[in-house]
Parts: C-alpha cells; sequence; structure tokens
C-alpha cells in the first residue's frame, strides 16, 4: 500500500511540473490580484478600480472590482490600463485574454494598442458580460514595433460594477485556461524583449 501510495504521488508530481512547463510564459504582472492592489492596472474617466473578494474571486481570494460611475459620451471615455514598460514585436502573435463577470449585463472593448496618439488598435474586439465569470480574449500579430504599447478595456458603454481576475498576455494563439495563472519574474524574457525594442537590436 505505501509503495503504491508513493507511485500515485510521484505522477501526481510529474503530472503537475509538466502542466506549470507546458503553460506559456505569462507576461503580466500580479495576473490574479493576489497582491492585494490594482497596480500596475490604472484607470482613467468614471472608472475607478478596489480589490474585492465580494462577488467570489474566479480563482484564489482576490479579485480587480472596476466601478463605473456613469457612461460617456464614447465608450472610451473610461478605461482601465496595463502598460508597465510594455511593448508588443512584430511578426510575434500575442493573447491577451481574462476572466470577467458583471453586475448586469455590460459591454466592454479590449484593445491592445499603441498607447500614444494615434492609439492604433492591434486585434481590438468588444465583448459581452454576464453575472458569470467567462474567460475572454483577443489575439493580435502587429506588423510592426508597438512601443510604448498597453493592454487597454474600455468601459464607458455603460454604469456598473465589473470584476476582473486571471489576466494573461503571452505569445501564441489563445489556449483556454487549464492551470493556475503565473507571471514570469519581471526581469526575464519579455523585459529583455522590452529593453531590446526601445534599444533597437529587435
Amino acid at each position: 500500500m505505501i509503495r503504491w501510495q508513493h507511485v500515485l504521488g510521484t505522477a501526481a508530481t510529474f503530472a503537475l511540473v509538466a502542466s506549470v512547463f507546458a503553460a506559456p510564459d505569462n507576461f503580466v504582472q500580479n495576473p490574479g490580484f493576489e497582491d492585494g492592489v490594482p497596480e500596475p492596472w490604472t484607470s482613467y474617466g468614471e472608472a475607478t478600480l478596489d480589490i474585492s473578494d465580494r462577488a467570489g474571486a474566479f480563482e484564489g481570494s482576490n479579485a480587480l472590482e472596476i466601478t463605473v460611475q456613469a457612461a460617456g459620451a464614447n465608450f472610451w471615455d473610461s478605461g482601465i490600463k496595463y502598460e508597465p514598460d510594455a511593448a508588443f514585436e512584430h511578426g510575434t502573435l500575442y493573447t491577451w485574454a481574462v476572466f470577467l463577470k458583471a453586475d448586469k449585463m455590460l459591454t466592454v472593448n479590449m484593445k491592445p494598442e499603441l498607447s500614444i496618439d494615434p492609439w492604433t488598435a492591434y486585434g481590438e474586439a468588444q465583448k459581452e458580460l454576464t453575472e458569470e465569470w467567462v474567460e475572454h480574449w483577443v489575439e493580435l500579430e502587429p506588423d510592426v514595433d508597438v512601443q510604448p504599447a498597453a493592454l487597454t478595456m474600455h468601459v464607458g458603454f455603460d454604469d456598473g460594477t465589473i470584476w476582473m481576475d486571471s489576466v494573461r498576455f503571452y505569445e501564441g494563439a489563445y489556449e483556454p485556461t487549464t492551470a493556475t495563472p503565473y507571471a514570469v519574474d519581471p526581469s526575464g524574457k519579455l523585459a529583455t524583449q522590452w529593453s531590446a525594442l526601445r534599444r533597437g537590436n529587435l
């Protein structure tokens, strides 16, 4: 019995290790908001950010709570952004995937973009949210190097509350979430790539 339990334990360990190494690198810092702060996400317009477990996090104990006080004249008048030293490399396929839900039927606009005028979009798409957690995603493959870049979500369609959790941004086509998201060392692969872009080495 002891030997069989040991074999099962070893098999489970190998399966866990394999699943972790099979997952693509997640370039997002604090992807599940378990640090207890919204950062490095920021907001603008009528949107404010807080950390909450009131809605029941999709994963872990925390989720990002986005409160939209009022609809804008344009849906892009309010939003949230992720742009810590970010850039997109030309010819590279990326996926931005995120679990979202809301206190009522709401629309958001997911827009990976150039983070300065003219705010060029890459893989932009509108998503319809419900009161249930659903993973929404967009893919992008820029034909130019994009720097500075941002993952922007416009939320100015209507007032309401949105919850966000388990954010992923990685190289490659969309793959449904099968394991706990994890962030790579911010001094690692993508930071090196972005630094090379700024130096003109890519």
